[in-house]
């Protein structure tokens, strides 16, 4: 029997990268699927291809969050995952952000998903199901290049701890995920990057490779599943390595002279 044979499912930013990779994967391991992002285009064609149902929802909007939470219930039925994904990076220290930009990283990387875990948490302590926040290795090690985006990162791994804390007597677990840097790569509309990056010049980790989409969606269907059962309030890096020694980047480097 697949991993999350007729679950019912909740992805926040599933129309590219990361979060249609977990769209993929809960879809292929049975459950069924609601996701949300901006782009109707893209989210047509997510659609097609997982069979998942799309709706349209931007994260900084307070009114969409809840719009698309009860559509998603409606739809399903019901609850028992919930992945909160719904991200973008600004490419600048913090000397350099703009409020603008400030605004725009924390509405959507951290205020969202507060409001999303309000939103579904109802939801979830009926079924005791599993939320899964999208972190990132960058809120465990800054980066002094993505400032903002560390700050947004690290907030988002302490909001994990305390949903997990104040949920858990419900039966529902909260993880977060801390990727590296993750192939395809990210675009943003904040600025800076508005088109895939070119990852063939990204420092590899000690393991060698990039991690992948997919390899997050593994990590995330593992967390939401049973198998999992044991474990809330964790913050787990997917990184290959890369933040396991202060100059782990330069591993691979060293072993190819």
């Amino acid at each position: 029997m697949p991993r999350h044979s007729d679950q019912r499912a909740l992805v926040t930013g599933g129309t590219s990268g990361i979060g249609e990779a977990i769209v993929t994967r809960l879809a292929q391991e049975g459950a069924r699927v609601v996701f949300t992002g901006r782009d109707e285009t893209r989210g047509a064609a997510v659609a097609q291809s997982t069979g998942a149902q799309f709706v349209t929802a931007d994260a900084r909007d307070g009114g969409a969050v809840t719009a698309s939470v009860t559509e998603a219930v409606a739809r399903l039925g019901g609850l028992e995952i919930v992945v909160l994904n719904a991200g973008v990076l600004c490419e600048a220290t913090l000397s350099e952000t703009t409020d603008e930009q400030w605004d725009t990283v924390m509405s959507t990387n951290l205020v969202a998903p507060f409001r999303y875990a309000r939103e579904v948490l109802p939801a979830l302590r009926e079924t005791r199901g599993s939320l899964v926040l999208v972190a990132s290795d960058a809120g465990v090690w800054g980066e002094t290049p993505i400032g903002a985006y560390s700050v947004s990162k690290r907030a988002v791994i302490m909001l994990t701890r305390m949903l997990a804390v104040e949920a858990g007597p419900s039966g529902v677990r909260v993880n977060a995920v801390c990727p590296g840097d993750t192939e395809p790569g990210m675009v943003t509309t904040v600025g800076g990057r508005d088109t895939l990056p070119d990852t063939s010049e990204w420092t590899r980790p000690p393991l060698g490779t990039l991690v992948h989409a997919r390899d997050v969606a593994a990590a995330v269907s593992f967390l939401a599943s049973d198998e999992a059962r044991t474990i809330t309030g964790a913050d787990l890096l997917i990184d290959g390595g890369m933040r396991a020694a202060l100059r782990a980047n330069t591993v691979d480097a060293e072993r190819a002279r």
